[in-house]
């Protein structure tokens, strides 16, 4: 279409002037043109797929001059307003997308989008590693553990909810989340729903340990006040009834002493436990060998074992002569509890096993029981002073346990398989800042 080629066209002059532009008949320079009409528009168009340089051109429209109309050239200029309109809406919608794109993909908080039937939109990769079920684009959310009927309610009711604590128990790993649900409104016809989920399971745990905290703090202003002012009149009691029982009594009335005295045992048990939880208790480290402390901790409890017949297994992983610095009657103490846990939620004919490994520079101390294991929501409550599922517990004894172990720079962590099983596991440095000190 240049000059020296086909003379002065619409083409050449629309691109030169920056014009719409038409020639019809003679108006061309070849007489083979005389019997057309052609028409030109030029545009400027941004670059398509976001590029930053501009694309020029025309669009051109040839017919015969019997066909020719003044609304060609019109309906030209208009095709090629409505083209650069879209071409900028496109534009703007990329640049939208992108940086919706690029806000959802870099939050912390996991996010979902799902229409008013419920199918997934579009999700986060955040959501995906927060949310335990499988989520794809087309996807029901309404089928999803815990966030589908909170996301039917938004749909069906359009309210907005605030600050929902879930709590997913998946392969042993608890996580604790808050979700919002907000519906997505088009004049005033709910679209969609805007559902985001916060891990909030640090959070979480660490209220837990501040409730915890507060609780022992709680119990040891009551404890130095009372415990000893407790023990002297209890004292005194035990040992009149222990005279009176050891007398000749009626059946009767020997039977009743009986349970006067292990009701007293149990009130004396509670308040020995009080003054453990109230004091700062300092451990007293000496050297442990560690297999054979071990050995006769499981020594006490054969007894307690054989009356529910269970069987101790010792599997030691720590040489002989390894040795351990801690407060040998606080461990004890520890291991008493949770051994005596394991034996009372063991079935007749199982097996408690008592396991040891150096990880480190730290001693790994296992007791794993066959029995029904520690439900989910029970787990994170194991800890808090006067929780307890047995009938007669006090709810203190793993309270103490945790203190004692803490108080060592040591931890403990259960890893409970609900209808399989519990493994409580006791973390202990191997050497211990501490001095060795006497109270």
């Amino acid at each position: 279409m240049l000059e020296r080629e086909v003379g002065i066209c619409a083409t050449l002059i629309a691109l030169e002037k920056k014009i719409p532009f038409q020639t019809v008949g003679t108006d061309h320079f070849h007489l083979a043109l005389h019997d057309s009409a052609c028409h030109s528009v030029p545009f400027s168009f941004p670059e398509p797929h976001g590029g930053q340089g501009v694309l020029e051109g025309t669009i051109s429209l040839m017919t015969s001059i019997v066909e020719f109309s003044n609304y060609q050239l019109a309906m030209l200029v208009n095709m090629v307003e409505s083209m650069a309109r879209e071409l900028i809406l496109r534009r703007t919608n990329q640049r939208q997308l992108n940086l919706h794109h690029l806000m959802v993909n870099n939050l912390d908080t996991g996010i979902l989008l799902a229409d008013q039937a419920g199918v997934i939109v579009d999700f986060n990769k955040v959501a995906l590693s927060i949310i335990p079920d499988r989520i794809e684009v087309g996807q029901s959310a309404l089928q999803i553990a815990e966030l589908g009927p909170y996301i039917s309610e938004a749909i069906t009711k359009g309210r907005r909810q605030r600050d929902i604590e879930v709590h997913y128990n998946v392969d042993g790993v608890h996580t604790v989340c808050l979700m919002d649900m907000i519906p997505i409104f088009e004049s005033g016809v709910i679209q969609g729903v805007y559902a985001q989920v916060r891990d909030i399971t640090e959070r979480y745990l660490l209220e837990q340990q501040i409730i915890v905290s507060e609780k022992l703090s709680a119990i040891g202003k009551l404890a130095a006040g009372l415990a000893h002012e407790i023990r002297n009149p209890l004292t005194t009691i035990m040992g009149f009834v222990q005279i009176t029982h050891s007398r000749l009594l009626d059946p009767v009335t020997k039977r009743y002493m009986g349970y006067v005295q292990e009701e007293l045992e149990r009130v004396k048990n509670l308040v020995s436990d009080f003054v453990t939880m109230s004091k700062p208790s300092v451990p007293i480290v000496k050297p442990i060998a560690i297999n054979a402390f071990l050995d006769s901790v499981l020594s006490f409890m054969e007894g307690q074992a054989a009356l529910h017949d269970i069987r101790f297994v010792r599997d030691y992983h720590t040489a002989e002569e390894e040795i351990l610095f801690a407060d040998a009657a606080q461990i004890k103490q520890v291991l008493f509890n949770i051994l005596q846990n394991a034996v009372e939620a063991s079935e007749p004919h199982q097996i408690v096993t008592l396991r040891t490994q150096k990880l480190g520079d730290n001693l790994l101390i296992t007791i794993s029981d066959q029995g029904s294991g520690i439900c989910p929501e029970n787990l994170t409550k194991v800890q808090n002073p006067f929780f307890t599922t047995k009938e007669n517990g006090t709810g203190l004894g793993l309270s103490v346990s945790y203190r004692i172990i803490n108080n060592h720079n040591g931890e403990i962590t259960i890893d409970s398989r609900w209808g399989e099983g519990t493994d409580f596991n006791i973390q202990l440095p191997l050497t211990s800042n501490y001095k060795e000190c006497s109270m």
